[in-house]
């Protein structure tokens, strides 16, 4: 039910996220400026002082000097508006110079500067945080914890919030601005950094055990105080409209400071990591710090936006990196429903898209785009008539882009499977145990272990041909025999591993049980996947059905047996 629940949240947060950044695609450049029109004023960002006045623009007729400044009047919305003016659209400002007032009219045209690749380079700077939004996505959606929405919030914190701004300030009223701003600035803002902390000492198992227990209460003040002082900051711009002496602290010390400490987190972690471990997922530690570096140059003082932005494509390594851990090597222990969070990210990215693009076309007609957003509405509503069948076509590609080599093998092992119950003679049935599964699903070894006439001993019949070693049997007392015997269900041995002969049980994972009538009568030990990524509960799921198969099997040999053998007699002479 809380899963149920998280998955719930975290769609509705997503459609949030998206709608707020994505429907603003197009509207801006590569750099983040506001490309539409203009009133011919420059005034930058968090500050209400005019740096400079484009000669012969309306706001150059009407009187507008470089040093006047904005009044706002408690008004978020109207610099922003200033800033991002749509064509044809018509502002009434009030400019101070010299402690005298002077309020005109002004018209915005269109920007001259802004062309089609301008816009095109603003959709390119959105890859990046898709990236690191789908990954997200989709490691809340596979297992929801405290580590997977630390990741989350890091995650969206990427996407910039200027756009945001720049957009919304035309669309929403000022109550509803305000609450978007406070969300914009404290959370997804600078802040956002910081809850790489408890993702970086969580992961990959979601604990905080030994030294990262001593360090994770430090961490959750950290990020109380932090944000703190970020709501203090926000306050203090809306009430003068600047920003605070201070604002170094805030805009660049605490996310510096973040990504330092999570660096040597992440070193510590790889310091302290078995060599198997230490192998396996090196290569994420690497990718991590390198977009920790790449993510760091945005908040360095004096460094340009725009060398932000192309040193700033380097931050998909992290995602990447996790996404392949996670997702190939199994690092995370995740149910694999990782189909159906693909096709609810495409779905929500798609229809997001659809309604970016339709804003952008409707709003190079409407001067401020509020037809636009009727357009839009009636367009989501058409959507979601369409949306079952949308749904079963975009499934339909996932399945048969992404998961095309899993289906086609689970189908060969269901219908091997099903194939089972025909076999006469047992070797057939070792083979399907065995050698087919390891074959279907790459696993890395196979054994199968018979009971024995006597029923006081399991002994090793069958290994696959990739099975280097194998234990060779199992007395009738055996702990792993015992346990099978008793719940007639699949054990994990890492719990058993002191049972267990470690040299040769070392590689396999589980035991699965083949019971006929209640009595054990085999069982398969198996291995992770031959890349060292560990089973999933719908491969388990699948072997457990060819178990199920294989005990009729059984029964089918036995029965065999004995119409062979009552022939015989019936045959005798004494018959």
């Amino acid at each position: 039910m809380r899963q149920t629940l998280a998955r719930a949240l975290l769609i509705i947060v997503t459609l949030f996220v998206v709608v707020i950044y994505y429907v603003p695609i197009g509207h801006v450049d590569f750099a983040e400026n506001w490309g539409e029109g203009t009133f011919g004023i420059a005034l930058p960002p968090q500050r209400l002082i005019v740096s400079a006045v484009e000669p012969g623009s309306a706001a150059g007729r009407a009187g507008v000097r470089a040093g006047d400044r904005l009044v706002a009047r408690d008004n978020l919305e109207l610099p922003t508006r200033v800033r991002s003016a749509y064509p044809g659209e018509r502002e009434t400002l009030t400019f101070e110079r010299g402690g005298v007032a002077r309020t005109v009219t002004l018209t915005a045209v269109p920007d001259r500067s802004f062309s089609i690749f301008g816009r095109v380079g603003g959709v390119l700077a959105y890859l990046p945080p898709t990236v690191f939004l789908v990954v997200a996505f989709l490691l809340v959606f596979l297992r929801p914890s405290i580590m997977s929405w630390a990741f989350y919030l890091f995650a969206v914190g990427y996407f910039g919030t200027a756009p945001a701004f720049m957009y919304w300030s035309h669309v929403l009223s000022q109550s509803a601005f305000l609450a978007l701003s406070f969300v914009l600035s404290t959370v997804f803002g600078p802040w956002s950094v910081l809850p790489l902390l408890p993702f970086v000492l969580r992961f990959p198992n979601g604990d905080v055990l030994g030294w990262r227990r001593r360090i994770d209460p430090f961490v959750w003040v950290f990020l109380s105080l932090s944000y703190a002082v970020y709501v203090v900051e926000w306050r203090m711009f809306f009430v003068t409209g600047s920003l605070p002496r201070w604002d170094v602290a805030p805009s660049a010390i605490i996310p510096l400071g973040a990504f330092l400490l999570a660096g040597l987190i992440v070193a510590k972690n790889v310091a302290m990591a078995t060599p198997s471990d230490r192998q396996r997922w090196g290569f994420l530690a690497i990718g991590t710090i390198a977009s920790f570096v790449a993510y760091a140059i945005y908040f360095v003082p004096g460094i340009p936006f725009v060398v932000g932005q192309v040193v700033g494509f380097a931050v998909v390594l992290m995602p990447i990196c996790i996404a392949y851990a996670v997702f190939r090597l199994r690092v995370i222990d995740v149910n694999f429903v990782l189909n159906r969070a693909v096709v609810y990210g495409v779905l929500s990215l798609g229809v997001v898209a659809m309604v970016s693009i339709l804003d952008w076309v409707f709003s190079r007609v409407v001067a401020i785009g509020r037809l636009a957003i009727g357009f839009e509405l009636l367009t989501a509503i058409g959507i979601g008539f369409l949306l079952d069948r949308i749904n079963r076509s975009v499934e339909s590609f996932v399945e048969s882009v992404f998961f095309r080599r899993r289906r086609l093998a689970e189908r060969y092992l269901r219908r091997a499977a099903s194939a089972l119950p025909y076999a006469t003679d047992e070797a057939a049935i070792a083979d399907g145990l065995v050698q087919v599964p390891v074959d279907a699903i790459d696993l890395a070894a196979a054994a199968l272990y018979r009971r024995s006439a006597g029923g006081t001993r399991f002994e090793g019949v069958a290994t696959a041909n990739q099975t280097t070693v194998a234990p060779a049997g199992f007395d009738g007392n055996h702990l792993l025999v015992r346990m099978l015997l008793a719940d007639e269900k699949v054990v994990w041995l890492d719990d058993l591993r002191a049972q267990l002969d470690t040299e040769n049980a070392a590689i396999y994972t589980l035991a699965m049980p083949v019971t006929v009538r209640h009595e054990l009568v085999s069982f398969t030990l198996y291995g992770a996947h031959a890349n060292g990524a560990q089973l999933d509960p719908d491969e388990v799921a699948l072997l457990e059905e060819l178990a199920l198969e294989a005990a009729r099997a059984y029964d089918h040999v036995e029965a065999v047996r004995v119409r062979e053998r009552y022939a015989q007699f019936a045959a005798s002479p004494l018959g």
